[in-house]
């Protein structure tokens, strides 16, 4: 580990390393509300947020950082995080290693961020997609069956798909800090379940029981924190899943939409299409 990467009290393990990355899981131990010492690192991290609420402060900016949030830091740089609650923070960090970051700078060049020495770090709000990369790279790293190249493939999904929002920061008003004080346990456990059933035929009352709140009062919470209604969030994740087995697997096409939580290839055909602008044999490995 790093020495230089965390000054925070908090358990960091290295669940993965490959040739040019490392996964690391981050839990704080802080139990107050503080504002650490200045940290440092000399790697390029892209950290997805699991868990709690922390501002990462770094020149000019600082980001309201809690679950649904990516944070890409550039090398170099100092940073401060200040604790917003009590709750513990949870990450998972991609680590890039130096010869990698130079390439990830001469791919994306024509991003703003990877060439303006005033922006050390950017806030990415992710989405459906990007979550369950997130946790099919979890699942991999457990799985009996190690399998570098499927996890590699992953990493840069879930990398790409991050770069692709890449935008100028700009809080949301809408959530203040009661509503995440109160409910950002909400939004943590219904991301929790839908990532675990989204294959069932899960109905709103299913979620927002698991949620201990109203169906109604859940269904405003979540498009709040998210900007997508449960529905939306569930079915995004479905098509991501099937998109990811049609390009990896030899699974049938009716195989890949039952697996993926459709109840009829017809319904699977018709999303599919409207979101990738193409029919799903287009993408399938079976010729």
């Amino acid at each position: 580990m790093n020495s230089s990467l965390f000054i925070l009290d908090a358990d960091v393990y290295t669940l993965y390393e490959s040739d040019f990355y490392r996964i690391l899981d981050f839990k704080c131990k802080c139990k107050t509300c503080i504002t650490s010492k200045p940290e440092y690192s000399d790697s390029f991290t892209v950290s997805f947020v699991r868990k709690g609420n922390f501002g990462f402060n770094i020149f000019r900016n600082s980001f309201d950082s809690y679950t649904g949030c990516v944070l890409i830091t550039k090398p170099g740089y100092e940073r401060t995080v200040t604790h917003s609650h009590a709750i513990p923070d949870e990450c998972t960090i991609f680590d890039f290693k130096k010869d990698f970051y130079e390439e990830l700078v001469n791919q994306y060049g024509f991003i703003k961020f990877f060439h303006n020495n005033d922006e050390h770090s950017s806030f990415v709000k992710i989405n459906a997609e990007t979550e369950l990369l997130h946790n099919l790279i979890i699942e991999s790293l457990n799985s009996k069956e190690k399998n570098k190249l499927k996890t590699d493939d992953l990493v840069m999904d879930f990398v790409n798909t991050a770069f692709g929002k890449i935008t100028d920061y700009t809080p949301n008003t809408k959530i203040s800090e009661k509503l995440k004080q109160n409910h950002l346990f909400t939004i943590e456990r219904a991301k929790e379940y839908i990532a675990q059933y989204f294959s069932n035929d899960i109905s709103l009352m299913e979620i927002a029981g698991y949620c201990f709140v109203s169906p109604f009062h859940f269904s405003r919470l979540f498009k709040t924190f998210t900007a997508f209604s449960p529905h939306q969030f569930l079915l995004n994740t479905r098509l991501k899943n099937a998109e990811i087995l049609l390009k990896n697997t030899p699974l049938s096409i009716a195989d890949i939409a039952f697996a993926s939580g459709f109840n009829s290839i017809e319904h699977f055909s018709a999303a599919f299409k409207n979101k990738f602008k193409c029919a799903p044999s287009k993408m399938s490995k079976i010729p």
